[in-house]
């Protein structure tokens, strides 16, 4: 089913009894509108009279993947979770977790809000020649990014066997895809088991990431809040995960739509010394602890990205190798 206007949602639902009782109680005989915003099972719902939106996200009982269909049921605690820690006001804000149901294959109910991706900033940089707004979106990013890990950072070593699984998983699949070869897979583990040896990996503390940093998982108001949505892969690790990914993610957009792979480097500059905050004493130690970092995690996000069948087979294979050239680079610094 593509996305796409579904027509309104009838009374015999199921769930039109819960939105009725959770979303709004007040309007007599509610009338839903129904879009499909996802293939992944996600819906926005409009109700006619007060115009209040929600989005409803489904899981699949009998999913073949079961650990996706836990990973989409945890995202109501998880929204919840970190709220607790100050994400539920402006300028920094996590969508509202409003109800769920599991009989009826219901994940999640939770606001919608409406605002401007990271890609709509990207895109105005590359065709219309506009790097301010970009520049200006990733500090605001890069400062909800920041508040996050240094609110939730906890006494845990970061864990690296994750990591390694991950990459094992991803360099597995473009390897039977043919995008890499199978020698080409095998050496880029050993640059991988290169990196996590580096005792400054496991030597910090975790933080909560959100874990699904791409452009469309965060949205911009026009009042100037960040909002942070799709949080089913949150958990704790190494707060550079999410920072890599965001770079990792510059890198594909940049490389994707206009073919040079120098194109996103002011912006990832630009994006990682935001993170490290306002100029001062410390900032300068902070960008080179980061980017010491950074390209165990971006390398991955462009590996992770490399996988989507869409971008062509020639550019998915351009694009890991531009990850593999980040591992080798990253271990000279």
């Amino acid at each position: 089913m593509e996305p796409g206007y579904l027509g309104t949602l009838s009374r015999a639902d199921p769930l039109y009894e819960i939105l009725q009782a959770d979303v709004c109680p007040s309007v007599k005989d509610p009338v839903f509108h129904v879009d499909l915003i996802s293939k992944r099972r996600v819906y926005k719902y409009t109700e006619e009279k007060s115009r209040m939106a929600i989005i409803g996200k489904f899981f699949l009982p009998d999913d073949p993947k079961p650990a996706r269909a836990l990973r989409i049921k945890s995202e109501f605690e998880k929204l919840h979770k970190v709220r607790c820690y100050g994400f539920d006001a402006s300028p920094h804000y996590v969508v509202r977790p409003i109800s769920r149901n599991e009989k009826i294959g219901l994940a999640l109910v939770e606001e919608f809000i409406s605002g401007k991706n990271l890609d709509h900033f990207i895109k105005k940089a590359i065709y219309e020649k506009s790097p301010g707004p970009l520049k200006k979106t990733l500090s605001r990013l890069a400062s909800f990014l920041s508040a996050l890990h240094r609110r939730t950072l906890n006494g845990k070593r970061v864990d690296l066997e994750p990591v390694f699984a991950y990459y094992q998983k991803v360099l597995s699949k473009l390897a039977a895809e043919n995008v890499l070869l199978e020698k080409e897979r095998l050496g880029i583990l050993k640059l991988v088991e290169k990196w996590l040896k580096r005792p400054r990996l496991s030597a910090d503390r975790a933080s909560i990431v959100h874990g699904d940093a791409t452009p469309t998982n965060f949205l911009f108001t026009e009042n100037g809040d960040v909002v942070a949505i799709d949080l089913e892969r949150m958990k704790d690790a190494d707060a550079i995960f999410d920072a890599g990914m965001v770079c990792g993610e510059l890198k594909h957009a940049f490389l994707w739509r206009t073919g040079n792979p120098y194109a996103a480097e002011p912006y990832i500059c630009h994006f990682l010394s935001s993170y490290c905050g306002p100029e001062g004493r410390g900032k300068r130690s902070a960008f080179r602890s980061i980017t010491m970092k950074n390209p165990l995690y971006m390398a991955l996000a462009e590996f992770r990205i490399s996988r989507n069948n869409y971008l062509g087979r020639q550019y998915r294979r351009d694009l890991a190798l531009e990850a593999t050239r980040c591992l080798k680079w990253g271990l000279r610094i």
